[in-house]
């Protein structure tokens, strides 16, 4: 009975801690565009990405502030987080690429992400100074602390890969159904990367920061003119 309720309340505390880091989020997602709206400021569609852009970062800021508090009072090391020294490192690697270049490879069946995707420019820089740490936030996060909280209370790893997995999903809920179907394939991926590097963040860090290195700022862009055509 103990033990089935350590379960419940490592699972509990970890949604607990999702659901701040999505409220988080999305705080900083909407409120800048609608400040601005409300002060008369129009934006075209890329300021109005950089101006999103400059909320992801606020949040990953205040979520990395949080969490590193949290982890001392909860006596997590960096070490247990996945932080430690890399191991099958040659193989985590390799297929932390393979990985990361399948799903640049889905997401540029996109057409407003294959037409920029090349392009070089303030708002290419400016997404990649984003996109890349909050790549590292989310695993810290999903990866690093869910699992290790799992593990700690006997979860099994293939089940803490799912959950960490639907968790991830969760929190791109913006992207509607398909989005949501890829992003938990990429979260087993990753999931299974960190347990192939015996609990290392280096093969899910590398996968996702990647990723978001080659794709952004273009799917939050194509995002945003989506919902800015459906709700105009």
């Amino acid at each position: 009975m103990e033990n089935r309720w350590g379960k419940l309340h490592a699972v509990l505390e970890s949604i607990f801690i999702l659901y701040l880091y999505f409220a988080l989020t999305i705080v900083f997602l909407v409120v800048p565009p609608l400040a601005l709206k409300a002060l008369g400021v129009r934006l075209g569609l890329r300021p109005g990405t950089a101006i999103t852009l400059g909320g992801v970062l606020i949040a990953e800021l205040i979520a990395l502030l949080g969490a590193r508090a949290y982890y001392r009072r909860k006596g997590l090391t960096l070490g247990a987080l996945g932080w430690s020294r890399p191991r099958n490192s040659v193989a985590v690697v390799g297929l932390s690429l393979v990985a990361a270049l399948l799903y640049c490879g889905y997401a540029l069946q996109i057409p407003e992400v294959k037409a920029n995707v090349a392009e070089m420019s303030w708002l290419k820089l400016w997404g990649v100074l984003v996109a890349v740490p909050a790549a590292l936030m989310e695993e810290i996060i999903f990866r690093g602390y869910m699992m290790a909280r799992w593990q700690q209370v006997r979860i099994t790893p293939p089940v803490q890969v799912v959950l960490a997995a639907v968790a991830f999903s969760l929190l791109h809920l913006g992207f509607g159904f398909m989005g949501i179907l890829c992003t938990f394939v990429v979260g087993l991926a990753l999931g299974g990367l960190y347990l192939l590097g015996q609990r290392n963040l280096l093969g899910p860090a590398l996968c996702h920061g990647a990723i978001n290195a080659v794709l952004e700022p273009w799917l939050l862009l194509w995002l945003l003119k989506f919902y800015a055509e459906r709700f105009a």
